[in-house]
């Protein structure tokens, strides 16, 4: 078996590397709560693919490098002399939001392939509520559902550091922003060849994770894998937390900032969301009060 991947440096380089090094020969940019974590386990379980030292590295959202100079230390050790293994992966979601990202991967390799899993805006900007809420806030910094769905994001700010806001504005208060899948995808498109991007709808990803790897992986050139992949159990959502569940009049204001982008997201991707929650909702197939219930229930916010 091959040993674990060196730990890394601060800097995210490995410390040594004894047996040479592989390059990240793919990178998973987007887009958060939308699987980037099952797809990582998924990649790194091909034959072909390391994995890297950590999933999500983080490194071209860093804005303490100096962008200015040759991108050096984004790299991994190779396991041992006999690792098979050609390439590594990072799976960091936010480059796909995060304003400079995609403009610095671009200048550290223009013809890198990008792996980009979508999910409906509604559902995500809800998860990613959730975890803000339970993991990454602290309890006198945590925003309830209504006011987080009404931290406005225009599509115009995609690409830019929106006036005034910190990192950790970018990380915590962009909810609604990081759901505007169409100016995203156009602007990533503005950077990269339509073949280099590759498009992944997380809702038929979760419902056959062995045909969506095989048809990513023979995307990407690779050889098929070489034996059946183990089911990769989704990151489990927290639940039974205290908090104020939504409210149809909170759906209904995520549904209005996604109305214009998301058909142009289904334009320029040419993924079906037609089944999509936010899709749905805008047809009058489904009500805000049906959503609003169901995602309460599903965080236990609602009995």
């Amino acid at each position: 078996l091959e040993e674990d991947v060196i730990a890394p440096r601060p800097d995210g380089a490995p410390q040594a590397a004894p047996h040479g090094i592989l390059p990240i020969g793919v990178v998973v940019a987007g887009v958060q709560k939308a699987g980037t974590s099952t797809l990582y386990r998924v990649l790194v379980s091909h034959q072909s693919i390391a994995r890297a030292p950590q999933k999500e590295w983080h490194f071209f959202d860093d804005e303490s490098m100096d962008w200015s100079s040759e991108v050096t230390g984004y790299e991994v050790a190779r396991r041992g002399p006999r690792a098979r293994a050609t390439m590594s992966v990072d799976a960091s979601p936010s480059y796909f939001f995060w304003p400079g990202a995609l403009e610095r991967i671009r200048a550290w390799n223009p013809d890198v392939p990008l792996v980009l899993s979508f999910r409906d805006p509604v559902d995500r900007a809800f998860s990613h509520w959730v975890m803000n809420y339970t993991r990454r806030l602290a309890p006198e910094e945590r925003l309830s559902f209504a006011e987080t769905v009404r931290i406005g994001y225009d599509p115009s700010w995609i690409g830019t550091r929106p006036a005034g806001w910190s990192d950790k504005d970018l990380r915590t208060r962009s909810v609604v922003g990081r759901g505007l899948y169409g100016a995203q995808l156009a602007h990533a498109q503005s950077l990269f060849p339509a073949e280099q991007l590759h498009l992944l709808d997380f809702h038929a990803f979760v419902k056959d994770q062995q045909a969506a790897a095989d048809k990513l992986v023979a995307d990407l050139g690779l050889a098929p894998y070489e034996k059946p992949l183990e089911p990769q159990a989704r990151s489990a959502s927290q639940t039974g937390f205290e908090g104020v569940a939504p409210t149809a009049e909170d759906i209904e204001v995520l549904v209005a900032a996604y109305a214009e982008d998301l058909p142009l997201f289904t334009r320029l991707s040419g993924l079906d969301t037609s089944g999509w929650t936010t899709s749905r909702l805008l047809a009058g197939e489904l009500s805000a009060e049906e959503v609003a219930e169901k995602l309460g229930r599903k965080a236990g916010l609602i009995s």
